[in-house]
């Protein structure tokens, strides 16, 4: 029984179904444009005000106090796609971030390419399988190398959800995605977005407010092809 138990916990699903599952988390959400208002803080900087307003599919925009005003816009094929702004850790973080953010509004049945796109942009091969490993004080799926292989690009997934958890880059950058369910971030976002560099923090979004989320049972949700 105790082997059993074991060989359940340690099962690991395929990439492409861990992707699957991805995708469909993001078909319950129910809205064409999301606010995230709360506080970027990026090193050496002074703390500002700033909404990520993200528009679906995969256009995100992060704009603050003292006239800070970034953009990304993705499409299915290019999902990191085109910036604009003032380059440094804050446009970084945003570019990492927007695909696993944003992807709500592609077609469910292009969505998992489309992640497994945003990953390979940042050197991530998450086709080479998949393992467990503890991240926020929870379990995930790790998606691209071993999960105690950090040197080497990867995504992670939290298990319990299928959300994205941490995006480690080819160059060292580890996007991490902290908090979902928080009240001010409902379900379907995370708190706490932080960008880290050589194990330093380089940027970090917290979220206190958020405006636009409305979810819905997966079964109610209109087709994609209506949107």
């Amino acid at each position: 029984m105790r082997v059993l138990l074991a060989l359940l916990l340690a099962y690991v699903p395929s990439s492409g179904s861990l992707l699957k599952h991805a995708a469909a988390r993001a078909r319950q959400l129910r809205t064409r444009e999301v606010t995230l208002s709360g506080t970027l803080t990026v090193s050496n900087e002074p703390q500002r005000n700033a909404q990520l307003v993200l528009r679906f599919p995969l256009n995100c925009r992060l704009e603050g106090d003292g006239g800070l005003s970034l953009s990304v816009k993705g499409t299915a094929q290019n999902p990191q796609g085109v910036a604009e702004g003032t380059s440094g850790p804050a446009l970084r973080l945003l570019q990492l971030a927007c695909p696993f953010l944003a992807y709500r509004g592609v077609p469910f049945a292009d969505a998992p390419q489309t992640l497994r796109l945003a990953a390979l942009a940042a050197g991530a091969d998450v086709s080479a399988g998949a393992g467990l490993a503890r991240f926020d004080d929870r379990v995930t799926y790790v998606l691209g190398a071993g999960g105690r292989d950090t040197a080497a690009p990867q995504l992670w997934l939290y298990k319990d959800s299928y959300a994205p958890a941490r995006l480690i880059a080819q160059g060292g950058a580890d996007l991490r995605l902290l908090e979902y369910g928080n009240p001010a971030a409902a379900d379907w976002f995370p708190r706490a977005i932080e960008l880290w560099n050589a194990g330093q923090l380089a940027a970090r979004f917290e979220v206190l407010e958020s405006k636009g989320v409305r979810g819905t049972p997966a079964q109610e949700e209109e087709d994609d092809s209506d949107e």
